[in-house]
């Protein structure tokens, strides 16, 4: 497995890309490590590992963006059609090796379903929320053993089911759900703040909704219309949907 990218920042780079750059050359270092531990270890130990390159090639990347883009005022979302489902699958499979034992990451969904969003930030957005349950689930808060992600298409939307099986949030909780605070399981506490930023920037919608069990997360976003469509409409629509 290839070590990760290693870039010379220019001088003009502020704190954060400087920040970013040291954060992805710390990356690399355990990249190189790892790939001395997968050689060592049997057939499970590779999977761990090559899930571990894989999230740090995405930190990695993430960091490269930030020392690109950080001089930017504002950088467009990169709104492309794309498959959400492997998207999940994939997110699904990272996050396995981190799960404690028993616990269950479920797909369900159609084989093919297309969105108009940044594949990315899209990522970023189900990434934080499954890592959320994954995350409880390993603290042994609560009884937690599953997160389900769930896709349904209707008309012109896409909409992505985050639900796992635990004993759900507090009324209080959820009043400042996707707000800065401090995190109960060891985190900065922003994590949803990001994710509905990156949904609102994709024009979309990101809320917690009541279920009879666990906490439900669902995410709204654009589909790729059939026919002749115009996405940039579909796309405002949705927008103003979400400022409500």
């Amino acid at each position: 497995m290839s070590q990760l990218a290693l870039a010379s920042p220019g001088s003009s780079h502020g704190a954060a890309e400087r920040w970013a750059h040291d954060i992805r050359n710390t990356l690399a270092t355990v990249g190189l490590h790892l790939e001395t531990l997968e050689r060592l270890s049997g057939a499970r130990g590779r999977e761990i590992a090559h899930a571990a390159h894989a999230l740090m090639s995405r930190a990695a990347a993430m960091c490269s963006d930030a020392m690109t883009q950080g001089a930017k005022a504002q950088v467009p979302a990169r709104h492309r059609p794309f498959d959400i489902m492997p998207v999940m699958v994939q997110i699904a499979a990272l996050l396995r090796p981190t799960a404690p034992a028993g616990f269950e990451i479920r797909v369900a969904g159609q084989e093919s379903v297309v969105v108009l969003a940044d594949q990315e930030e899209v990522f970023r957005i189900l990434f934080n929320l499954v890592h959320n349950a994954v995350a409880i689930a390993r603290q042994r808060f609560a009884p937690l053993n599953s997160v389900t992600m769930l896709v349904e298409r209707s008309a012109s939307a896409v909409t992505v089911r985050i639900a796992d099986d635990g004993p759900g949030l507090p009324e209080i909780v959820r009043a400042n759900l996707f707000r800065q605070q401090q995190s109960t399981i060891g985190g900065s506490g922003i994590g949803l703040s990001i994710a509905r930023e990156l949904a609102e920037r994709n024009g979309g919608v990101l809320r917690n909704v009541q279920s009879a069990r666990g906490a439900t997360f669902v995410l709204e976003l654009i589909g790729q219309a059939s026919g002749s469509g115009t996405p940039g409409g579909a796309l405002r629509s949705l927008g103003k949907r979400a400022q409500h």
